[in-house]
């Protein structure tokens, strides 16, 4: 039965090239090669909002976190993005093709999200109000963008967010505090030179429904005393299973 590391994922992706008619085995430099472009595949949208798990070093034998119903999409979809770099990059196989065309759908339907539309202002919010919650007011929501971090409620993940970019030459981590809103649970963070990694576990605000826009905010304090904020924005989802 397969499993769900990242190595599952690119030996899917080199099974779909034999089909389509490569005839090497990968050795090690090749499966590096692979994760390098699944993590920048990951990177892009709609892949990104699968719940695919980043790291500061990508690891073979690391869990992806991808839903079943999107791993062939990934696997399709990495041995499309292979063919250059084993030669068959001039002639694309038209079965793998359409297939990985197939899995892209059905990973875009997966983190399809429908804007929240308010009623107008105008329209009466009901009886028993008071006149001053007389109208509907506008609910706060998750933006739509690969930033936000999507998970369904009770489940519980690990995230990674790395400083690199913020830290100056020869500049560390020192401390840093996380905080976040009620529905979020943080454990288990800990942090490198440059990034800080934690546990976060989707409770969800209350028992039914889920919770468009919750935030989380991790505060690092640098070896030059320097502070960096950021905010990541979640939306938790309600499975809909009883």
């Amino acid at each position: 039965m397969p499993n769900n590391l990242k190595s599952d994922l690119i030996n899917g992706a080199f099974s779909q090239l034999r089909i389509s008619g490569m005839t090497i085995n990968p050795n090690g430099d090749d499966l590096e090669l692979a994760l390098e472009r699944l993590e920048d595949m990951a990177s892009e949208s709609p892949f990104c909002e699968t719940g695919y798990y980043f790291e500061e070093d990508p690891d073979l034998n690391t869990p992806h976190n991808v839903p079943r119903k999107c791993w062939q999409g990934f696997k399709t979809n990495l041995a499309v993005r292979l063919m250059p770099d084993f030669g068959k990059g001039r002639q694309p196989d038209a079965v793998l093709q359409k297939q990985a065309n197939a899995g892209l759908s059905t990973i875009s339907a997966f983190t399809a999200k429908i804007p929240f539309t308010q009623y107008p202002t105008r329209m009466p919010k009901g009886r028993g109000y008071g006149s001053r919650n007389r109208f509907f007011r506008p609910e706060d929501v998750a933006p739509i963008s690969c930033e936000t971090r999507r998970m369904y409620i009770d489940d519980a993940q690990t995230f990674t967010e790395s400083f690199a970019d913020y830290l100056r030459s020869g500049e560390t981590i020192s401390s840093y505090t996380i905080t976040s809103d009620t529905g979020l649970t943080v454990s288990g963070d800990s942090n490198t030179n440059t990034a800080v990694s934690f546990t976060v576990t989707a409770t969800g605000t209350s028992s039914t429904g889920g919770d468009p826009l919750l935030e989380l905010k991790i505060v690092v304090t640098t070896s030059d005393s320097r502070l960096k904020t950021k905010i990541i924005n979640f939306e938790l989802i309600d499975s809909d299973i009883t």
